[in-house]
């Protein structure tokens, strides 16, 4: 979401085009206006906002758990109105008997009803569209007194203002009380603090509706920006971009370090200008004071943001200090803030801070995901585009104390997430971990970058070959959005290893594991007829790029004080000598040599460097290793297998790459936890090969 220019109207244009025919089937009609308003910004922020239309007797409203963006028709949980009547006459009715009371009402299979379905049916109309739109928030962040001031001059009874009271049963119970009042003209609320309700006979024209009301107010709030400049103090330097991107990747692991120090978070950074800008703003740092926008906003972006004051020219030692002493400070006032609030024996959260504000370097949001890292940068953009507007009309305020504590601990949304921990660390090995994945386009490689998303993992794909490294990349995505990224990289080449670890950084925050298995086929040559070249060529791959690699992962890593893990690939080669292997074999014994020197090196820092010794694995690489060897031997590919089946003692052929990617996350995750400097074979059991 942009931020807006001074004084610059952001009318929102009627996208419904060629939608469904008014007699058209009354779902889809839904399912279109729900999808119009969900991709638009400035009327909500992923994951918010809900819609809803009754069909006799039925009530189709937007499932818990469900985006407007992408909801389709079984997104849409259906109730029965007449059971819901008994809402009316309710006086007091606590979140989980209300939850349990809807479940009751559901008519057939689908989401759990979201905890606005109250609202939804009390409320007479037929059409019903809630947002959490720009305008509206600007317009209702300010005093109740002029709030209602002003939504009364600007709609003159189309639009009805609602003092603020606590979403699910409260809100829609209050809203009962007033329905009996409203003026027969009235086209919807607006609910100070919580955004827009709006209504029609049908989809289109509460579509039509909303658009008319968030554009009356965009259209007041870019006159009163132009005619009431927001004050504030001369605007602070911004670095150049060249040392905020420097500065950046220091900070970052760092800041992930402090946040996720008891359970892991994924970070996402936005540097752009107009964030640059709302941040050099002097008086910023004490209307951020004043908290969010909404109580969707405390969910989804924290209570309150964090704060960070930087001296970009500070060395890295005294700037990672700084970051950790500051957050570390404003922890303490979030454990004084929870203990004036909590019943004893009720600890702080862990996800406490979810927006990072460093003025000179952009803001840091966190999640569990990237998803919901990115989300909670959607949202705080448009908390600061309130705050200008809100100043621009008087001032802007949010909800008490008190009334943001009740909200950031209500049970019906804290139990979604603790379920959803406790899923994760129940089921998965490596959730909310940063994952690097070295010749990951085939093979061994591919085959690991998918196992480590399937356990939690966000990974980079890197490979020589950029179109493979995308390809694997969007094969996760699809299946995990926005958990993978493809890098080309060329680990021959510093400033590319440089650019995959800083990639790494910007993308997720830092990093947990790297799993290097980039291969170099082999050149057979015999001890005289080897060249130097022939040398070179494998200690490039197979030992000088992962030495590099191990320590650029290995940096980050201890910048965050979360410990990690490096695996890496060495092969029997490294175990066992072979004819014509001198180049192959020694590059990767060199390899397994460094991999037991970091773990002497980085085990106080509580990095765990192990390795895989994996044979006959069917990818690519080891296929043409087979034909050459067979060719080299004047037999047939299939007799060379043969040879390689009977020499294990198990029997076994070609083994799959998903075997050594098990193994590979096992030894990335906490089950491998106390293990280091070690090295096990996936062969088949290889006599010579036994590690001794």
């Amino acid at each position: 979401m942009r931020m807006l220019a001074h004084g610059t109207p952001a009318r929102i244009d009627d996208r419904w085009a060629d939608g469904p025919a008014p007699d058209a089937d009354e779902l889809a009609q839904l399912v279109y206006l729900s999808n119009l308003i969900g991709r638009e910004p400035r009327l909500v922020q992923p994951g918010g906002g809900n819609t809803s239309i009754k069909v006799g007797d039925s009530l189709l409203v937007k499932g818990s758990g469900t985006d407007l963006r992408t909801v389709g028709g079984e997104g849409f949980t259906r109730l029965s109105l007449s059971a819901l009547t008994a809402l009316r006459t309710a006086e007091r009715m606590l979140d989980v008997d209300m939850m349990r009371f809807m479940a009751r009402a559901m008519l057939t299979d689908g989401p759990a009803p979201s905890v606005e379905t109250p609202l939804h049916s009390l409320l007479p109309h037929r059409v019903i569209a809630h947002t959490h739109d720009v305008a509206t928030m600007s317009l209702t962040n300010v005093s109740d007194a002029v709030a209602e001031r002003l939504v009364a001059e600007l709609f003159a009874g189309e639009i009805v203002y609602v003092s603020y009271v606590r979403p699910g049963f409260p809100l829609a119970r209050a809203v009962s009380g007033v329905v009996d009042r409203l003026p027969r003209e009235a086209i919807g609320l607006a609910l100070a603090h919580h955004g827009l309700v709006v209504w029609g006979e049908n989809p289109r024209e509460c579509y039509t509706r909303l658009l008319r009301t968030v554009n009356a107010i965009e259209d007041y709030l870019a006159a009163k920006r132009r005619s009431r400049a927001v004050p504030g103090a001369v605007p602070a330097p911004i670095p150049p971009a060249d040392v905020r991107r420097r500065v950046a990747e220091l900070v970052l692991p760092v800041v992930r370090g402090v946040l996720g120090s008891k359970n892991r978070v994924i970070l996402h950074f936005d540097d752009a200008d107009d964030v640059l800008t709302a941040l050099a703003n002097q008086r910023l740092p004490a209307l951020v004071r004043r908290g969010m926008a909404t109580p969707e906003h405390i969910l989804r972006a924290g209570p309150l943001p964090t704060w960070l004051d930087l001296d970009p020219s500070a060395p890295a030692g005294e700037m990672a200090a700084a970051v950790r002493s500051q957050l570390g400070g404003q922890r303490k006032e979030y454990e004084d803030y929870h203990a004036r609030h909590a019943s004893e024996g009720n600890p702080p959260l862990d996800d406490w801070a979810k927006v990072v504000l460093a003025p000179g370097l952009g803001m840091i949001t966190a999640s569990r995901d990237k998803r919901g890292a990115v989300t909670a940068n959607l949202c705080y953009r448009a908390v600061l585009e309130t705050m200008a507007n809100a100043e621009a009309i008087d001032a802007f305020q949010f909800l008490s104390e008190a009334d943001v504590f009740e909200f950031e601990h209500w049970p019906l949304e804290r139990r979604k997430v603790d379920e959803q921990d406790e899923k994760e660390r129940a089921s998965l090995l490596l959730p909310r971990h940063v994952a690097v994945v070295i010749g990951a386009g085939s093979g061994i490689g591919r085959a690991a970058a998918r196992r480590f998303a399937e356990e939690g993992a966000h990974v980079v794909v890197a490979d020589l070959d950029r179109s493979s490294a995308d390809a694997v990349a969007a094969e996760i995505r699809a299946a995990y959005p926005a958990r993978a990224i493809g890098v080309e990289l060329d680990v021959r080449d510093d400033e590319s290893l440089a650019r995959l670890i800083r990639q790494t950084v910007f993308e997720f925050g830092g990093l947990d594991c790297l799993f290097y298995t980039a291969g170099q086929a082999p050149r057979f040559a015999g001890m005289t007829e080897i060249r130097r070249e022939d040398l070179q060529h494998q200690l490039d791959v197979h030992y000088i790029g992962a030495v590099l690699a191990i320590g650029g992962a290995a940096s980050v890593m201890r910048c965050q004080q979360l410990g990690g893990s490096i695996v890496a690939s060495v092969s029997k080669a490294a175990m066992v000598p072979g004819r014509d292997a001198a180049a192959y074999g020694g590059s990767k014994a060199a390899l397994l040599q460094a991999m037991r020197v970091a773990a002497v090196e980085l085990g106080n820092d509580g990095i765990r460097v192990n390795a895989i010794n994996a044979d006959q694995i069917e990818t690519p690489l080891f296929l043409r290793f087979v034909k050459e060897r067979a060719a080299m031997r004047g037999v047939s590919i299939e007799h060379q297998l043969e040879a390689y089946r009977r020499r294990n003692v198990m029997g076994v052929s070609l083994i799959p790459a998903e075997t050594v990617a098990d193994l590979a996350a096992l030894l990335a995750s906490a089950r491998f936890r106390y293990t280091t400097g070690d090295i096990i074979t996936i062969d088949g059991g290889l006599p010579e090969a036994f590690p001794r």
